[in-house]
């Protein structure tokens, strides 16, 4: 297929069986009323322990005692990235839905989204584009999940586009990352809701209000605690509000959307080891969905686990990709430096840090840093883009979080180790030790190629103060081609799907690998297409966006930098 191709030839030409399941359209048919909770007697499922529950708000001993009940068709647990396009999603398909969230607010990761836009795409480019992908994860990817976003992502970035624009927070700039193989295209876009890094959750907040105006029930402060189960099959949730538990009856699917595990640290342990030393930037991502859905029959994935480890907070990100100079915070230079931000953690983790944050260290350079790295093929920030991430430096920067920012510059080495902390003499003995071995062409203690290896001579000197955090952990319950979770057997759950960081093996790798925005750009997917899909057992949107109907929303928008 060589030509334009639009979604709907898309997806009847493609092999992947992920469209209409029977065991899912069924639940809509035999749900008859409220139902009781299965349990009876409290067990640990398979593969967890006591100590996974006692830091996470999901309860394995059987509940009975109700304060109230409610009944919907739809109950969506967790009100993020991926929730919130499941109960717009849930409305638009005729459904009543119900959002049950942990914190008092909406909580949402990221502050864009992504989708391989079909109509613009040939059906041979997108699927090297998948391979590419694969390719790029060590070919640990769950494939029908990899398909499930390619086909999906697009329609569900034109729909975000739609719902941003009418709650008044369009996209404020845009990535177009199209790839070409021998003529055809992978058509890949990538939208930045929100300008500044506080407004980052506010679209959510926004579709929130959205939500409401078009007959959704939220219950903030009511988490999710334990899932109703009748005869294998999911028929409600329930939350815990201050004053009793109540029930929650789901006449057609429970969609978990509780993000990820990084905060309970019995999970982590278990599953993520090479997490545990790191901070954590989130908070209550105590993986209340997943034991939930484990009690329930589901299991968690024994692939990949990929952990994001960010610091894009200290300093630009383009900055980060690049070899400067690392020292640790007593100043002595520890690894080689040409190595990708993702991946930094592995080096980090094997400091002798006495007990401290592994994830702390610096990087130092000097003004001539854009000549230098022009030499290595690369286009460096400009001085004055840094300068919003000096702390104090400039009034209301914009983009920046001010009370993460870290970067200093200062016209000696001496004033530069006091302003990042480490002792000054070490900083300029490893300075020079660079400096030497840059001068003899060749790096004798760790082998950073050739033509990183540039002097730092050039005053005022800069230092940027890193701090890698977990930001997410990108794996979750084991679910099929259409986020429904499954038993041990592979068996879909009646009923039940879980979307988002909770779910799945889509990174798939041991360090995360998403590109072009897939992180958020998957929340919003799985979450609107698996709410399609519990309510009608198909993939088709009834009210579908196409490209068409929101591309001119971007004539006039920046093109994103360092995307």
């Amino acid at each position: 297929m060589t030509g334009n191709m639009n979604r709907r030839s898309f997806l009847k030409g493609t092999a992947l069986a992920i469209g209409a399941s029977a065991a899912v359209g069924a639940l809509s048919g035999c749900a008859t009323g409220p139902q009781p909770v299965a349990q009876a007697e409290a067990a640990l499922p398979e593969g967890f322990t006591a100590e996974d529950f006692e830091a996470s708000a999901a309860e394995y001993e059987p509940i009975s005692d109700f304060s109230d009940e409610k009944t919907y068709d739809v109950v969506v647990v967790g009100a993020g990235t991926a929730g919130l396009p499941a109960v717009l999603t849930a409305l638009e398909e005729g459904a009543t839905v119900a959002c049950l969230q942990k914190e008092p607010t909406t909580i949402s990761q990221g502050n864009n989204s992504s989708g391989m836009i079909l109509e613009e795409s040939t059906e041979n480019a997108v699927n090297k584009w998948m391979q590419a992908y694969r390719k790029a994860v060590q070919y640990r990817t769950n494939l029908a999940q990899l398909q499930f976003f390619a086909l999906h992502s697009g329609e569900t970035l034109c729909w975000l586009d739609k719902m941003a624009e009418e709650v008044g927070y369009p996209a404020c700039t845009y990535n177009d990352t199209t790839r070409t193989y021998e003529e055809e295209v992978a058509s890949f876009r990538r939208h930045t809701f929100g300008e500044k890094p506080e407004n980052h959750g506010k679209l959510i907040e926004a579709l929130a209000g959205l939500a409401e105006q078009r007959g959704a029930d939220f219950f903030y402060s009511t988490p999710g605690v334990q899932l109703l189960m009748e005869d294998g099959a999911c028929v409600g949730v329930v939350g815990k509000a201050q004053d009793g538990y109540i029930k929650f009856n789901a006449t057609q699917a429970v969609i978990v959307a509780t993000g990820d595990y990084q905060n309970n640290e019995s999970l982590v342990r278990r599953y993520s080891p090479d997490a545990v030393p790191f901070a954590r930037k989130q908070v209550n991502k105590t993986g209340d969905g997943i034991l939930m859905c484990a009690l329930a029959g589901g299991w968690m994935s024994h692939v990949g686990h990929a952990k994001q480890f960010h610091d894009m907070d200290s300093a630009p990100k383009p900055i980060a990709e690049l070899p400067f100079l690392a020292v640790d915070m007593n100043g002595e230079r520890f690894m080689n430096e040409d190595i990708p931000m993702i991946s930094w953690n592995l080096t980090l983790s094997e400091k002798n840090t006495a007990g401290d944050d592994p994830g702390v260290f610096c990087r130092i350079f000097d003004s001539s840093y854009p000549e230098k790295i022009a030499t290595w093929g690369g286009t460096a920030p400009k001085p004055e883009a840094l300068e919003k991430y000096i702390p104090g430096l400039v009034e209301n920067p914009k983009g920046v979080y001010p009370d993460l920012v870290n970067t200093h510059r200062c016209d000696t080495l001496d004033e530069l180790a006091g302003e990042l902390g480490i002792p000054a003499d070490n900083l300029k003995a490893s300075v020079a030790r660079f400096n030497e071995m840059c001068a003899k062409g060749k790096d004798t203690d760790f082998g950073l190629d050739e033509r990183f290896l540039q002097p730092i001579d050039t005053p005022p000197y800069w230092g940027v103060s890193q701090w890698v955090r977990v930001s997410a952990i990108c794996s979750g319950l084991v679910v099929d081609g259409n986020y429904q979770v499954v038993d041990r057997e592979r068996n879909p759950i009646p009923g039940l799907y879980a979307v988002g960081f909770c779910a799945g093996e889509l990174c798939g790798n041991h360090d995360w690998i998403y590109t072009d925005g897939m992180a958020a750009g998957s929340c919003f997917t799985s979450g609107r297409y698996a709410t399609i899909h519990a309510i009608t057992g198909a993939l088709s949107p009834a009210k579908p966006v196409a490209w068409d109907e929101v591309k001119g929303l971007y004539a006039d928008a920046p093109k994103a930098v360092g995307a």
